[in-house]
C-alpha cells in the first residue's frame, strides 16, 4: 500500500468564517495554535478512533513520506505489519488526558518510532493527538541561552551540545575543530558552574533547558 496524498486532509489552519461572514475570537485562536503547531518542528497528528487522519503539520508529512513502517492510506495512519497496527490501533484505543508512549520497531527495516498519545475532547467526539519522533540521527533540538542561565561561554555551549547528541569528548572535539583537552577543560568549566560532578548529573541539569525541533 502507498501514502494517500496527504494534502487532501482539511488544515486547521485555513480561514475560516464565522457569523455574518466574519471569523470570530475562537476561530482567530484555532488558527493561530494551527499555525504555530505547523512551524515548530514537531510531528504531530489529529486522529479519530478509527485512526482516520483529519490533520497532519508539515514535519508529520515529512515523516510518513520518508517512514518506510508507517503511511497513510485511504485518510487512515497505518502500519506495514500487523503486529505494528494492532500496537497502533491500541495505543490510539488507550489514550487518555495523561501522556501515553509507545515505540514501534520494525524488525525488518531496524527502524524505530516513538509515538505519544493524548485524547483530545471535543463537544460531540473524542479525538487523540498523536506525536511522532523517530529514533535515529534525525533527532534534532536546540540548547536554551545557558550563558544567560548558568554563564556558559559560546565553547561552552557549543561542547555541551555536542555532548548531549551523544558525542564523546573526542568526536567533539573532531567536530569542533579543536584538542580534546580543551573540549576537557570546557566540560570541566561547565561542571563548575553547573555545580555538578558527573556526566550524569551535567545531563540531568541540562535537559530541561533542550527544546526539540524536529
Amino acid at each position: 500500500m502507498r501514502p494517500a496524498n496527504l494534502e487532501e486532509r482539511r488544515s486547521f489552519a485555513e480561514p475560516r468564517e464565522g457569523y455574518g461572514g466574519q471569523a470570530n475570537a475562537s476561530d482567530f485562536v484555532d488558527q493561530a495554535l494551527a499555525r504555530w503547531m505547523q512551524v515548530d518542528g514537531r510531528a504531530r497528528l489529529l486522529v479519530d478512533q478509527d485512526l482516520r487522519t483529519l490533520w497532519a503539520s508539515p514535519a508529520a508529512d515529512a515523516i510518513l513520506s520518508e517512514f518506510q513502517s508507517l503511511f497513510i492510506h485511504n485518510g487512515q495512519i497505518r502500519a506495514r505489519e500487523n503486529r505494528m497496527d494492532r500496537e497502533l490501533r491500541d495505543l490510539v484505543a488507550g489514550a487518555s488526558s495523561d501522556i501515553s508512549i509507545r515505540c514501534i520497531n520494525d524488525f525488518r527495516t531496524g527502524e524505530h518510532i516513538v509515538l505519544t498519545a493524548m485524547r483530545v475532547a471535543m463537544p460531540s467526539v473524542d479525538l487523540v493527538g498523536l506525536t511522532l519522533q523517530r529514533a535515529g540521527e534525525n533527532f534534532v533540538f536546540r540548547l536554551a541561552d545557558l550563558q544567560e542561565a548558568f554563564g556558559f561561554t559560546r565553547t561552552e555551549r557549543r561542547v555541551a551540545y555536542h555532548l548531549m547528541c551523544g558525542r564523546t569528548a573526542e568526536g567533539t572535539a573532531q567536530h569542533l575543530g579543536v584538542s580534546v583537552e580543551t573540549v576537557r577543560t570546557h566540560i570541566k568549566r561547565g561542571y563548575s558552574k553547573l555545580g555538578v560532578s558527573s556526566r550524569e548529573a551535567f545531563f540531568h541539569r541540562l535537559m530541561p533547558m533542550a527544546v526539540l525541533l524536529a
